[in-house]
């Protein structure tokens, strides 16, 4: 587990707005359901997205982050990802930061399974493009994940 600094490191109000919507940006991209380009736009394009908490290992490669998106999104119906507890734990100026944020999230399947995820994200991030892009996602579980298995939903 990896506390939070404080003081936090500095860094300019506008870079950490900037980095607070990353990870705000990622949330609204993963619940709108489909949007496989848009979540993709936020990974650099030698990401990582590990998923080893949830038994999924490592996912490498923007192209192949934008595939296991749409891979799992042809089986959900539903997503909610609420953030919170966003905190700076590295910047270096304008290049790299890292951030922390508390994610609690919902996904029920087309098949009526309904998980429940309480985790801790990580986001190493760089600057490209003039803008902040996902470099290294990875998560540890706050709580274990929950799922269950409901009646069929309705898309």
């Amino acid at each position: 587990m990896t506390a939070s600094p404080y003081p936090p490191p500095a860094c300019p109000a506008e870079e950490r707005v900037a980095l607070a919507d990353l990870v705000v940006a990622y949330a609204r991209a993963v619940d709108d359901i489909g949007n496989v380009d848009g979540i993709g736009s936020l990974f650099s394009d030698d990401a990582v997205y590990d998923l080893s908490a949830l038994g999924m290992g490592e996912i490498v490669g923007q192209t192949a982050i934008r595939a296991f998106f749409r891979d799992a999104f042809a089986g959900m119906a539903h997503n909610a990802h609420f953030i919170s507890n966003i905190a700076l734990l590295a910047y270096t100026p304008s290049t790299a930061a890292r951030v922390q944020a508390y994610g609690h999230a919902f996904s029920l399947g087309k098949d009526g399974t309904l998980l429940e995820v309480k985790a801790r994200y990580t986001f190493a991030m760089v600057r490209a493009d003039d803008c902040w892009r996902i470099a290294r996602l990875g998560m540890d579980m706050l709580l274990p994940p929950i799922s269950s298995y409901n009646s069929p939903h309705p898309s």
